[in-house]
């Protein structure tokens, strides 16, 4: 009966973890694999639906990656980094744990994110990106996609947003009046003229950046409160 049970279990083992994914890259999953030996299970070098599932963190910073939709295998992500690639396009969608995205310093030129209601964390900063498309992420806190070439971004879907930088791109205004938890922005090197802060009473008046020929509009105290931020030297 013992051998009979051992048998049993052997075999469900091997069906529930037996569903191979076809990757578009196969050097994707040798990555991962050697990034994360754990994941493979079953060990036979593969990785599989169910072990993909289990994985919470994948961190694939400066791997050359020249594609990245074999990431759409691991839908239970928390944490992503494809930071330092040369990926031009990033679409991921439905990651529905997701808290932290980084894809800095690529060549992206475009960025479709849908769907994630647990994103808290967006960096994609350093790249060529005109615009961005960020559909249905309601918790946002922090946005940066500096150093990029965007002329218009809308962030009033992002009522937690707490930390946007945006600077070094060609935006000629910028709206945050739905954002009410806004601590900090940095917004200079752009065209913008002018920014309207009256809705945003969380500002930390001495930590805004942005160009000195911007004219803030805001109530008294915030204008009585501001500060020029410091300049920061970047690497």
């Amino acid at each position: 009966m013992r051998i009979l049970l051992l048998l049993a279990f052997v075999i469900f083992f091997n069906v529930a973890f037996s569903q191979e994914l076809k990757f578009e890259s196969p050097d994707f999953e040798k990555i991962v694999l050697a990034k994360y030996p754990e994941i493979d299970i079953n060990n036979n070098h593969k990785i599989e639906k169910k072990e993909a599932a289990l994985l919470k963190k994948l961190d694939l910073m400066e791997q050359n990656l020249t594609t990245a939709k074999d990431v759409n295998f691991f839908k239970n992500l928390e944490y992503l980094s494809l930071t330092i690639n040369q990926l031009r396009e990033l679409k991921l969608n439905d990651f529905k744990q997701l808290q932290e995205l980084y894809c800095a310093r690529n060549n992206l030129t475009k960025l479709e994110i849908t769907n994630m209601p647990q994103l808290k964390r967006l960096g994609c900063g350093r790249n060529e990106l005109e615009k961005v498309s960020l559909v249905n992420c309601p918790n946002l806190e922090s946005l940066n996609l500096m150093d990029n070439k965007i002329t218009a971004l809308d962030v009033s879907p992002f009522k937690y947003l707490k930390y946007l930088s945006v600077d070094a791109n060609k935006l000629k205004s910028l709206d945050i009046s739905q954002n009410p938890e806004l601590i900090q922005f940095a917004i200079n090197d752009n065209d913008i003229s002018q920014i309207d802060i009256t809705k945003n009473q969380k500002l930390r008046m001495n930590i805004l950046y942005m160009d000195d020929h911007v004219k803030i509009i805001g109530t008294s105290e915030q204008i009585k409160n501001y500060k020029k931020a410091p300049v920061v030297i970047g690497n």
